[in-house]
């Protein structure tokens, strides 16, 4: 995928996902997030996805740890997406898409986005506005809506999106291959 969040990214979703801000990111943390995302994971797989890059006995993540974790999950993605999926990534995104598709009508429409992004605590939810014109962007029939194909194009788009959708790709990103934690 044609996806490379920024340090800055990345720590507003260690903050988002550090709910009592002690600033350590717990396995309990990272579950009930995926749990937002509509993603069942069990404990002992986010350990074992987590031992590899975490420092404590606890199995807690700092801010370089999660880093470490979210390059770690992009690059097996794109090895996963060469090797599995001649390169496309599209169980993957599928799995994503779906997160976003809260009534299973085949599109995201900007008001499903925006429920999904202010789920996840993000800003770039508090405004309507925004989520339409993230839609906006990728939309190439413009019917107000993201199809698959064109959530794909976003997804994979080596073209800059509108900045505030930036945040919204190293969600799908880091979460994409949740349901194969021992893929790292």
């Amino acid at each position: 995928m044609g996806l490379c969040p920024d340090t800055h990214e990345i720590r507003r979703l260690y903050e988002t996902l550090d709910e009592n801000g002690d600033g350590k990111l717990t396995v309990s943390e990272m579950n009930h997030f995926l749990k937002k995302l509509g993603m069942d994971i069990s404990e002992e797989d986010l350990k074992y996805l987590v031992a590899p890059v975490s420092e404590s006995e606890d199995g807690s993540l700092t801010f370089e740890g999660f880093v470490g974790l979210c390059h770690s999950i992009l690059q097996d993605n794109r090895s996963e997406d060469a090797e599995l999926n001649d390169g496309d990534g599209r169980d993957d995104l599928m799995e994503a898409f779906k997160v976003y598709d809260m009534n299973n009508d085949g599109f995201i429409s900007s008001t499903e986005l925006q429920q999904v992004l202010c789920n996840l605590g993000l800003m770039q939810g508090e405004d309507l506005g925004k989520c339409q014109r993230m839609i906006c962007t990728y939309d190439s029939d413009a019917n107000g809506l993201l199809d698959f194909t064109e959530f794909r194009n976003m997804m994979t788009s080596n073209i800059p999106a509108a900045p505030s959708c930036s945040s919204s790709r190293v969600l799908l990103a880091s979460m994409s291959n949740c349901n194969n934690p021992h893929a790292l």
